[in-house]
């Protein structure tokens, strides 16, 4: 019996000896624990596994059942956009588990933490599954209600978006999309697009811009004389 008590010992000390716990509060009420193990003899090592815990009765920290992949981002006092297995989810204080962000693992989410809220777009029509003619994009508040519900088409036929999420925010959180030609790397002809005022604007890219610069805030910023950022 003492023997198997001293294995068991010596075995939970060189674990703990072999593993780094480091501790997050983005809320008061919602921790982060990232656990990495260290490489001892070709084991251990490699991708490090997160555990999201919320407080109750002021003291009690309980585990939730969620498969953490370790990104939180608060969206007011009381929510929380939390990274899963599953997808983006929003969590609320008081609630033991979180619910996909856009109700859907098919949206994309990108979340506007300085608003408050998450854009979800979905793919409405297309050549492909991700790859879209029209989507649909949709701003909801962190209390989960609808603040905006558009519809963006491409310019003319042979054109898609670059992809069916949001691509660049300006400084007053407004979303931004780009569109292109369907199969013309070399010339993609890339025009940004948004939606003010009920109405999509489009801005052609300045000539010679090329496939990777359709994605980069900086040519974009000149050309729109705004200030943009990638998401």
């Amino acid at each position: 019996m003492r023997r198997a008590a001293g294995a068991l010992l010596a075995a939970s000390l060189l674990l703990a000896a072999c593993t780094q716990v480091v501790e997050s509060e983005p809320l008061p009420w919602l921790r982060v624990k990232k656990v990495q193990y260290k490489e001892m003899g070709g084991f251990g090592g490699g991708a490090p596994e997160y555990q999201y815990f919320v407080k109750r009765y002021g003291f009690l920290w309980l585990k939730l059942e969620e498969t953490a992949t370790g990104r939180v981002v608060a969206l007011d006092a009381d929510t929380a956009a939390i990274w899963t297995a599953q997808g983006v989810k929003i969590l609320r204080r008081g609630e033991d588990q979180g619910i996909l962000a856009c109700g859907s693992s098919r949206s994309a989410p990108s979340i506007v933490a300085a608003a408050g809220a998450i854009d979800c777009v979905d793919v409405v029509s297309g050549p492909a599954a991700t790859v879209a003619s029209q989507i649909r994009w949709r701003r909801i508040s962190s209390a989960g209600e609808a603040l905006v519900v558009e519809k963006l088409s491409v310019e003319a036929p042979g054109r898609v978006f670059l992809q069916p999420t949001v691509t660049f925010y300006d400084s007053g959180h407004q979303p931004y999309f780009v569109t292109l030609k369907e199969s013309d790397n070399a010339a993609p002809d890339c025009a940004l697009a948004w939606v003010a005022g009920g109405e999509v604007h489009t801005l052609r890219a300045p000539e010679g811009m090329t496939l990777p610069q359709c994605s980069e805030a900086e040519p974009w910023s000149k050309a729109a004389r705004r200030t943009l950022r990638h998401v």
